[in-house]
């Protein structure tokens, strides 16, 4: 590839200062970024290295002073053995494999509890799934000669609940501090509650049930309460503690106050903690975490009850409920709900605070560890300290022997000290830290975005002609995001936020700096933040919010899926960059920057690995200020496949979190998308006869509608309050033309 050699030299806009792109490469000391300014203060370690566990789902004691641990694999199996750190073996206490279906991955053993007489009755509780698909809840009697095994003969079967499908399975049993046995049943399985279960109080699915294992009904092994809530309504079964779960995993009571809590895995957009009440209804499938489920929906009803906390899915996507931590080991987090997702491997700590008559407590929860481990459950041992269930092995948390003020302490508060700017009121970027700019930047209200890269040593980018480039630890992108005051003109830019991408030891990391009113300075933005923007349009002059979103939300676009960094793929990086009257050929310029770990020639760079440039979203560096509203030449069908991949497929492709099988991918053959004639999910917005995409009918087609629209299921989900019009038409010029391909 042919480029200029002579050293470039532009004068940044307002500054007294010239910045360069570097002639040869200069390593940026990126070491104080590699810290944190909010340090996780747990980290999980294995427990009971001698024994060997099968995809453990539960973890408890038997409440008789013998120390001993029982856990529950999924298979079918309760182990037991002493709880001491250098146990070699365990001990089969019941295997039921012979009955239990594992058809379903939810299937399984998947609840075990002590009766609270134990001592005196050897009762034990069990929660199994059989084939055809029911769920069993029976209780069996330890054996008279060994207390380490059940009598399989003395099962009795107190619940059979037969599940329409092989998920949702709940499957959680725990005795409350009145005696009684609650247990936890998902909405019988698929997605969007196709039988309604979780509004339905004539099914016992999708709530929480609380029965009296001690004495019997006439027509059941089971008494029910007298006062249960719903114990009198002739169209409720009597059985039903708290309703509206979608798939409540896992139950537990705090052993100081007797509060009940659970977690309620979300379908495709939010994960839910909830503090259980009698009669609660706890919103599914009318809402999924705070916000309305299906946005044709009626309503909301009254009486639904909040959740205490909730997360989207950039932090998960399959909750695991914890408990509310009694022990002495973690004493800064007595008192604390621990939480996890199964997916993430995250851990959060939330106070576990009681409303009072002049108060509604809102506690606000806190990430405590990054395991990248399944949990599958929490337990507990007798003095009360916490374990993890994980499909390898039992796990617990410790607390890091590192000082984590120090570190709080070290990270940069001000943009001024991370190193990476020369100054940060002209704006001015230290030495080697490299510009670049990207094909079709990603869509944010109308700003635009000033990028740079630091690395901190030479042939350490991995390029690939297709798959995203591989950045080594230390790396750093840095975006500025500017937005026109005179969106007609595109004149007088502001600098509102400089955020991070930062590749740490701890894996990828986000930090946003905020400047303050003349710019001097940025500080790191706890939190989210929004502010008003006072904007001229050709329309006259406009308010419009500007979002600054968290460093967890950030990761709701930077996704694992989509490579972390965005933009940095050589469909991306491909095209000439206009630095201040200098053109150069972005690639070839790191190429002799000697920025890849091998030399990249002109053949390695297909044509075809281009995308279209979109003309609006880069900062102006050149005198070429796009307009996003003007018409573009290039083919409608090229931009609209590379708009979908920057703005969507960091959800919508293999492994991401969108929902179905939709993938949005530049690359992906038209039929392989699944969006032409799919039905949308989770409400509609177009006619009844409207699906994801109708080829040659545009309003007929979910996908710009959603794109089109802003607030419940607006697409993309987070951190954007307008619509991109240029987006909108490219939409429908493609898939008006789609009418012959069908």
């Amino acid at each position: 590839m042919a480029l200029i050699q002579t050293q470039i030299v532009a004068q940044v806009p307002n500054s007294k200062h010239q910045h360069s792109i570097p002639d040869q490469f200069t390593a940026v000391d990126t070491s104080q970024l590699m810290g944190s300014p909010d340090p996780l203060p747990l980290e999980a370690v294995p427990a009971f290295n001698q024994l060997d566990f099968k995809r453990p789902v539960e973890l408890t004691f038997a409440p008789d002073g013998s120390n001993r641990l029982f856990v529950v694999e999924q298979r079918g199996v309760i182990r037991c053995f002493e709880n001491r750190d250098d146990v070699d073996h365990y001990e089969t206490f019941l295997d039921l494999t012979d009955v239990v279906s594992r058809v379903g991955n939810e299937e399984g053993m998947l609840g075990l509890a002590f009766h609270p007489d134990f001592v005196e009755n050897g009762e034990i509780f069990v929660y199994y799934s059989i084939d055809p698909p029911a769920s069993i809840v029976s209780r069996f009697r330890v054996s008279n000669e060994n207390p380490n095994r059940v009598d399989r003969d003395s099962e009795k079967r107190l619940l059979e609940i037969p599940q329409p499908y092989r998920n949702h399975n709940g499957g959680s049993i725990r005795f409350g501090p009145d005696g009684y046995l609650y247990i936890g049943l998902g909405d019988g399985g698929l997605a969007d509650d196709p039988h309604l279960n979780g509004q339905n109080l004539n099914t016992l699915l999708g709530s929480i049930l609380r029965i009296d294992v001690d004495h019997q009904d006439s027509e059941m092994p089971y008494a029910i309460p007298d006062d249960n809530p719903f114990v009198d309504r002739e169209d409720a079964r009597g059985e039903i503690w708290a309703y509206g779960f979608r798939n409540n995993w896992r139950i537990s009571f705090d052993r100081q106050n007797g509060q009940l809590w659970t977690a309620d895995v979300g379908q495709n957009r939010f994960e839910e903690v909830d503090r259980v009440e009698r009669g609660g209804n706890y919103g599914w499938n009318i809402r999924e975490g705070f916000h309305d489920f299906n946005i044709n929906s009626a309503d909301r009803q009254a009486d639904l009850m909040d959740p205490v906390a909730e997360y989207f899915r950039h932090d998960g996507q399959s909750i695991t409920g914890g408990m509310v931590y009694r022990g002495s080991e973690l004493t800064d987090f007595v008192g604390h709900y621990l939480y996890a997702d199964y997916l993430s491997g995250k851990v959060w700590a939330l106070p576990a605070t009681q409303d009072t008559e002049d108060h509604v407590a809102v506690p606000v929860p806190r990430q405590v560890a990054d395991t990248g481990l399944q949990i599958a459950a929490f337990g507990e041992d007798a003095q009360q300290e916490m374990y993890l269930c994980v499909f390898d092995g039992i796990y617990r948390l410790r607390l890091k022997s590192v000082d984590l003020h120090q570190i709080a302490q070290s990270f940069p508060k001000k943009l001024s000290e991370t190193g990476l700017f020369e100054s940060v009121s002209d704006h001015l970027p230290a030495p080697g830290v490299i510009p670049y700019e990207v094909n079709v930047p990603f869509w944010s209200d109308y700003s635009v975005k000033d990028r740079y890269l630091a690395l901190p040593k030479a042939a350490s980018v991995k390029f690939h002609s297709k798959e995203d480039w591989e950045f080594p630890v230390g790396t750093v992108f840095i975006k500025t995001f500017w937005m026109h005051q005179d969106r007609e003109s595109r004149s007088e830019p502001q600098r509102l936020e400089t955020r991070l991408m930062v590749h740490s030891p701890d894996g990828w990391q986000a930090y946003t700096y905020v400047y303050n009113e003349d710019c001097s300075e940025a500080n790191l933005l706890e939190g989210s933040k929004e502010m008003p923007l006072e904007i001229a349009t050709a329309e006259g002059a406009i308010t419009q919010p500007y979002y600054f979103p968290s460093r967890s939300e950030c990761f709701a676009c930077h996704t694992k899926q989509a490579g972390f960094s965005l933009g940095l793929t050589t469909r991306q990086m491909n095209r000439t960059m206009n630095y201040y009257g200098t053109q150069v050929d972005q690639i070839a310029m790191l190429d002799r920057l000697n920025v890849f770990t091998e030399s990249v020639a002109a053949e390695d760079v297909p044509a075809t690995e281009k995308f279209p440039d979109w003309g609006f979203g880069n900062f102006d560096r050149g005198g070429n200020n796009g307009d996003e509203r003007e018409p573009l030449q290039e083919d409608a069908t090229r931009l609209a496949r590379a708009w979908l991949e920057v703005n969507c497929a960091m959800c919508h492709q293999p492994g991401g979190i969108g929902p179905g099988k939709i993938d949005m991918r530049a690359d992906t053959p038209l039929r392989e998308m699944h969006l032409l004639g799919v039905k949308p999910k989770q409400g509609q917005m177009t006619p009844p006869d409207g699906r994801l995409i109708v080829p040659g009918q545009p309003y007929l087609s979910e996908l710009v509608v959603r794109a089109g629209h802003r607030d419940v299921r607006q697409m993309p989900p987070l951190a954007t309050n307008r619509v991109s019009e240029r987006a909108i038409d490219v939409l429908k010029q493609w898939i008006e033309q789609l009418e012959d391909s069908n």
